[in-house]
């Protein structure tokens, strides 16, 4: 049996990660540029040939994964089955955000803090997952 709501933690990251996701893709779609005050490379980052995938933004796919980081999470706080999808979804987005990091750091040389933070939350979110199953019940 499943513990209830060992998943929280990764609801509430997750729904952190949507909203900045979300503010990414509103902006876009508005034209607006994003203040960039820590980083100072927002604009080279989310403007270069490696912000879009499948003809969409990475902002977009990123609420698309952050939404459904938050209702797996959700359901595995009583399914199984979804725990599994969850830490698969998870282990995805996490190998995906070390490329993305790895292209900033190494290939543009620029980096967005909010792409930084999107990044991080990922891989978090995976380690709080090994974590939570590998804990003693």
């Amino acid at each position: 049996m499943l513990h209830r709501h060992k998943h929280d933690a990764i609801v509430i990251l997750a729904i952190f990660g949507l909203g900045v996701s979300l503010y990414l893709a509103i902006t876009h779609y508005l034209g607006f540029a994003v203040p960039c005050d820590l980083t100072h490379g927002c604009e080279t980052v989310l403007n270069s040939k490696y912000s879009m995938l499948l003809g969409l933004p990475l902002s977009v796919w990123g609420v698309a994964y952050f939404f459904s980081v938050a209702v797996c999470a959700l359901l595995a706080n009583y399914y199984a089955t979804w725990k599994t999808l969850l830490t698969w979804l998870l282990g995805i987005g996490a190998v995906a955000s070390l490329a993305f990091l790895s292209i900033q750091f190494f290939v543009l040389k620029k980096i967005c803090q909010y792409c930084l933070t999107t990044d991080l939350i990922s891989v978090l979110l995976f380690l709080w997952d090994i974590n939570i199953e590998h804990q003693k019940t």
